[in-house]
């Protein structure tokens, strides 16, 4: 007889509310964001117009924000953009925030099913999935814009489902999607399959794939870091937040193993100098414990696998990474929940089980909601509480007439528009975020609010060529510019 059993009937409906409810937060925080434009040229309108250029079989730039053309591919090799791209002509610029919001259900759902394969009681892993949906690091993400990772992450447990149902034709299949969301998701996918060779130790067929998938990612990341994305153009967007630590990536691994007591206080310590951001790292450390981190002491080699996510996250220059907010903490969710739940389903007595778990479930959403109100980190608190009346405004400016605006404008035209204008414009050929390059760009419209004609960097005047273009129709809060004939 089953532990702790529900009937057919009762299991889906609780599995299908704690869905409904996760998928429910998720849309009211990144649709509504967007409806409302909370969102931004960096990096969801880059992404968008890059689904853009992919549809239409051409290579994506980076020329949104960088005035010297290079591919997209030197910033972030991402490949998932170009197998969504179809996507873009049923969902237009929603299309990547729903694509979010769909992996993070199905990665509840992964964990849902792996954590079933280790116990018969039905409530367990219903109450992981649904610790999962609402731990700080899913939640944040959907507060700014996409990014790639997020998706990688929600592969994890489906990665461990299949290894340990020993279908490794299909966990090949996710170790090659894995590698692809990001140029850094290769290393960490070494670290999780050297970390599962412990739990496989005695399993020679897994041992020798588990082996095969550590050989594959790491030659992965470093053909790919260190040869390919050079010769596109640059060295990867995210190597400059770790260039003070070496000239490559091997360099930097050199370096930090050669001086292990200083990068033990870099992974504490705050670098950038100013109080302000004091505590912040320590903050992300005891929102990870009572999320789940304290049950993962008692697993190693799922400890193992966070090496290269804190590394990562504490030793960047841009402080940004270092807290629970946006997207910087989601990779270490599935890792927490589910060595948790592998620790807690140990326990011999059933109800010491099912009230450490909804112990745990309850420090999850708690600390969810201290990372969401009283956090030291960085958060944009009008983007994340949906539960207070500023997360449905827009105070800035009247979202309709913004949308009339951008009707005026044609879909073939070229664009230079305000960071939180652009994901909404970039479905056509030429987007440019205002911001980043300014009116050095030949643009035939521009979408701006009125304090961008004052606005400088240093004493230099962003847009110089107000001259060169007329007004078509204005508020007196937002403009709408096109290019003069000559």
């Amino acid at each position: 007889m089953k532990a702790l059993t529900l009937s057919s009937q009762q299991r889906r409906i609780t599995l299908a509310s704690v869905f409904t409810l996760a998928g429910v937060v998720y849309c009211l925080i990144s649709l509504v964001n967007h409806y409302l434009f909370k969102t931004y040229a960096l990096d969801l309108g880059l992404y968008t117009h890059a689904l853009y250029e992919y549809a239409h079989f051409r290579a994506a730039d980076c020329s949104m924000f960088k005035a010297v053309p290079q591919s997209l591919l030197s910033d972030h090799f991402d490949l998932y953009l170009m197998l969504l791209s179809p996507l873009v002509y049923v969902f237009g610029s929603y299309t990547l925030l729903i694509v979010q919001i769909a992996a993070a259900l199905f990665g509840g759902w992964g964990v849902y099913k792996l954590i079933s394969l280790y116990t018969d009681n039905d409530w367990l892993p219903i109450l992981a999935t649904a610790a999962f949906f609402f731990s700080f690091g899913v939640i944040h993400p959907f507060a700014f814009d996409y990014h790639s990772n997020v998706l990688t992450a929600m592969l994890f447990p489906w990665l461990l489902y299949y290894l340990k149902q020993r279908r490794f034709g299909i966990a090949s299949l996710f170790v090659v999607l894995f590698v692809i969301g990001k140029e850094n998701m290769s290393l960490w996918l070494f670290f999780i399959v050297v970390g599962l060779m412990w739990d496989y130790r005695k399993d020679q067929k897994a041992l020798g794939h588990l082996a095969a998938y550590a050989v594959f990612s790491i030659v992965y990341f470093f053909v790919i870091n260190m040869v390919v994305m050079p010769r596109l153009g640059g060295t990867g967007g995210g190597f400059a937040r770790y260039a003070h630590l070496g000239d490559n990536y091997a360099d930097i691994a050199r370096n930090l193993l050669m001086q292990p007591i200083k990068t033990l206080k870099l992974l504490f310590i705050n670098t950038t100098g100013k109080p302000h951001y004091d505590g912040v790292k320590e903050e992300f450390y005891l929102c990870s414990l009572a999320t789940g981190m304290l049950f993962t002491l008692l697993k190693p080699n799922y400890l193992f696998m966070l090496i290269p996510l804190i590394g990562q996250k504490m030793l960047a220059s841009d402080h940004l990474f270092w807290g629970v907010s946006l997207q910087y903490s989601v990779e270490f969710m599935p890792v927490l929940i589910v060595s948790s739940f592998l620790v807690i389903i140990k326990l011999k007595s059933q109800i010491g089980r099912l009230v450490l778990a909804s112990a745990l479930l309850l420090s999850v959403i708690l600390t969810t909601f201290y990372t969401i109100g009283i956090p030291r980190s960085y958060v944009i608190l009008d983007q994340t509480c949906i539960y207070q009346k500023r997360h449905y405004e827009q105070k800035k400016y009247d979202v309709r007439y913004v949308r009339q605006l951008m009707e005026m404008i044609p879909d073939d035209a070229s664009v230079c528009a305000a960071t939180d204008f652009v994901p909404h414009l970039a479905l056509r050929p030429e987007i440019y975020d205002f911001f980043k390059v300014g009116d050095k760009v030949n643009a035939e419209y521009m979408l701006i609010p009125k304090g961008y004609f004052d606005y400088r960097i240093g004493q230099k005047l962003i847009f110089q060529n107000r001259d060169g273009y007329e007004t078509v129709a204005t508020d007196g809060e937002v403009f709408l510019l096109k290019k003069k004939q000559s």
